[in-house]
């Protein structure tokens, strides 16, 4: 027994480190007294301890234990060598507390590894826990998540490290552990609460059950900027002033400078980068020259899904460029053009600047392509030279798009124009200088004095933009010849355009077919040109003007009463269309083709008179996916009830496919703005499949959401009129039936 009572007269340290457990626990005790009462913390005391703390972490005896992770967090939060053992004592921590079945132990773990976050260690912290999470035991694993998510919570996305959790997300996801499925739930959710949807992308392949339950939980998140409510030691005064000003009522707004916006974390530079060249069919080069279209259709497909990696590795892609270029420029098949177009915006967006190098060797093959008229090509042709913009500067490919200027083709010249324009949006006084804002004003008007009306119209809208960039001052010196009449109205582009910087980073809305002022406003990108011919049209702005006597062509089948008559339809008391009827014009198939193919995948609109019944379907998923995903003012409803008119149309024989395209009328008349010219377009051949077994429930579905949108006096005269024109019972009691159960619901009022 006397042998036992040694260690009594030992000095502190090496009680710590004694064999027996109550010599150690007796040791940490009296170091945690002694830590408390250093008041300085550069004092030579800590040095003495500084070898120990490990130990303190990792003893054996777990209660010995609980004491040695309290004197380590004094420690920590005290000494200023604290600092010099953050990876051992971390380590410890991962490895022999986080495993620990105590609750207190791991609590007093998670504190410590904040608190070496706090003294500016937060590094080498996350890179143990990191490492944590390979290990085998998921008590461990768990509790490093918990930790990286409390410290994200507590001190900000500024100081945590986003990007190498991101990384790992999906593999969590994918445990078999539901603790550590659950607890990866729960810091993906507080990373989205720091960077919103730069996370989204990273995450897409994760179990979609899992993401739908993501998705659920990021609505319920506050839209407020977050804000650390943890700081480090050099930011402690700063922390002082929130607390003040907390305490005096305010809401410290103000208090935490770099820290009252989201840090704007790019998506992209959360992504693996992906390496593709060597994943390219090794007969590739021999099928893109082959002369069967079907081979070169396999060969850029074969491209097109490697591109599609978000971010792509650098690499020397100038053979792959120059094959794709060929095809843009010299192919007869104009889907395969529109596919290679496809290719090359899948690299430019994947490479970005890297894409730069190759830009000058494409943008004039593309510009000169846009003699092609097809809706799908233009699309794609567009979107291709806007994300290659994007990787290069105005000045670096301004002589290829001044040399095209020139081409006697109007098409060329208008989409050249427009292109300026969409380009011009991403510049700003500096990067537009004199220099080269003459050049391109001198080419500009030229294209004002156009015999063709498209293209004096894009002129005006890239010398407003230019207006919009650097102002007057810089642009009449290069005015000084136009005439009151075209200077008027490029100060009137000049006012409904929206730029990139400054703005709501390029995601304005570019479409609104719907709202009574004439033009649209600009938008960034690829995106916003998809509707360029609204700009050539003929004013389509005097929404006020349009007769009520024509609100679209007449039914084929059936008298019913004129449009106007909805007036007398009284007040409606859905969602508050009541107070403004939509009134559009009847619109070309031609103008509804090119307005579908600006928001509809190219594959969709060339299916959709697909022999292939399974073709047609795939056609109408896609078709719907698309629509639920447009916004309500970038919906050109009209134009995408007439594609789903198109041949086959209402004729269509598979009842699969009939299904799909009732209930794709039902969402466009929810999600559009859905007028009574779309209405009449689709209104017979719903009441003609009101009576069918297997459509009419569907039929229905799109009546009552399209009497929702125009109100139901109105359409209840059109369906009752087409339905008693026909000689079919079964659609005239079916029509009665529906408009029965209409007047339940929308009451007599409609």
């Amino acid at each position: 027994m006397g042998d036992d009572s040694e260690w009594l007269k030992l000095p502190v340290d090496q009680k710590c480190e004694h064999k027996l457990w109550k010599a150690r626990l007796s040791g940490y005790e009296e170091a945690l007294k002694i830590f408390q009462k250093i008041k300085d913390e550069k004092s030579p005391e800590w040095s003495k301890f500084l070898g120990l703390i490990k130990k303190f972490v990792t003893d054996s005896n777990a209660v010995v234990q609980l004491k040695g992770l309290e004197a380590a967090l004094v420690y920590v939060e005290n000494a200023h060598v604290a600092g010099k053992t953050t990876g051992e004592v971390v380590s410890g921590v991962v490895s022999k507390v986080f495993n620990q079945p105590k609750a207190r132990a791991k609590e007093l773990g998670i504190e410590i590894c904040l608190m070496y976050i706090e003294i500016e260690k937060g590094e080498a912290v996350q890179e143990e826990l990191l490492k944590g999470l390979d290990n085998k035991n998921p008590k461990i694993i768990v509790a490093c998540i918990e930790t990286l998510r409390k410290a994200l919570s507590e001190f900000g996305s500024k100081i945590i490290l986003l990007k190498p959790i991101i990384k790992v997300l999906p593999k969590l996801f994918e445990s078999r552990e539901k603790a550590v499925r659950d607890e990866a739930k729960l810091i993906a959710v507080e990373i989205y609460r720091w960077i919103r949807d730069a996370l989204r992308p990273p995450l897409q392949n994760i179990n979609s059950v899992q993401l739908k339950e993501l998705e659920e939980e990021w609505v319920k998140l506050p839209t407020g900027v977050p804000r650390p409510s943890r700081f480090l030691r050099s930011q402690q005064e700063l922390e002082a002033k929130l607390e003040q000003q907390q305490s005096a009522g305010g809401d410290a707004e103000g208090v935490v400078d770099d820290g009252d916006e989201v840090p704007q974390i790019d998506a992209y530079e959360l992504l693996e980068a992906v390496e593709i060249l060597s994943k390219l069919p090794k007969d590739f080069y021999d099928k893109i020259e082959a002369k069967k279209w079907q081979e070169r259709k396999e060969a850029l497909e074969a491209v097109e899904v490697l591109v599609k990696n978000p971010k792509l590795e650098a690499g020397d892609y100038a053979d792959l460029v120059k094959a794709l270029k060929k095809v843009v420029g010299k192919d007869t098949n104009v889907m395969l053009v529109a596919l290679a177009a496809k290719c090359l915006t899948g690299l430019a967006v994947g490479l970005r600047k890297k894409f730069g190098q190759y830009a000058g060797h494409v943008v004039p093959t593309i510009l000169e392509k846009f003699k092609e008229k097809k809706p799908q090509v233009v699309q794609a042709l567009q979107e291709a030279i806007d994300a290659i913009f994007l990787t290069t500067t105005l000045q670096n490919i301004s002589e290829d798009i001044l040399a095209v200027m020139d081409n006697k083709n109007p098409t060329i010249k208008q989409q050249t124009s427009l292109f300026i324009a969409r380009s011009f949006r991403h510049c700003t006084a500096s990067t537009l200088p004199k220099s080269l804002l003459k050049p391109f004003c001198a080419a500009l008007l030229k294209h004002i004095n156009d015999s063709a009306p498209e293209v004096r119209d894009a002129a005006f809208e890239a010398l407003g933009t230019a207006l919009k960039v650097v102002g007057e001052k810089a642009v009449n010196p290069f005015l000084a010849d136009v005439d009151k009449l075209k200077l008027d109205k490029i100060k009137e582009c000049s006012e409904k355009v929206e730029l990139i910087h400054g703005k709501k980073a390029g995601v304005a809305t570019d479409k609104k077919e719907f709202k009574p002022v004439p033009g649209r406003t600009a938008a960034s990108g690829a995106a916003g040109d998809k509707d360029t011919k609204d700009i050539a049209a003929p004013k389509p702005g005097p929404l006020k003007k349009a007769p009520a006597t024509k609100t679209g062509g007449p039914p084929k089948k059936g008298k019913p009463t004129a449009p106007g008559g909805a007036g007398s339809a009284g007040t409606k008391s859905k969602k508050g269309l009541e107070t403004k009827e939509i009134v559009e014009p009847e619109l070309s198939i031609e103008v509804c083709e090119e307005k579908a193919s600006a928001v509809l995948p190219p594959t969709c609109i060339q299916l959709l008179d697909s022999s292939n019944w399974k073709e047609r379907l795939a056609c109408m998923e896609e078709f719907q996916k698309a629509v639920e995903l447009m916004d309500q003012t970038e919906m050109p409803c009209q134009a995408l009830v007439r594609m789903l008119a198109k041949k086959p149309g209402w004729k269509e024989t598979n009842f699969q496919v009939m299904q799909m395209k009732l209930h794709i009328v039902a969402l466009i008349a929810q999600k559009g703005n859905f007028s009574k010219t779309s209405a009449q377009i689709v209104l017979d051949a719903l009441v003609d499949k009101i009576g069918d077994v297997k459509c009419g429930n569907n039929a229905k579905e799109a009546m009552t959401a399209i009497a929702e949108a125009c109100m139901l006096p109105w359409t209840a005269e059109q369906v009752v009129s087409m339905a008693f024109s026909q000689k079919n019972p079964k659609n005239q009691s079916e029509t009665l039936n529906w408009l029965s159960n209409a007047i339940k619901e929308f009451g007599f009022s409609g």
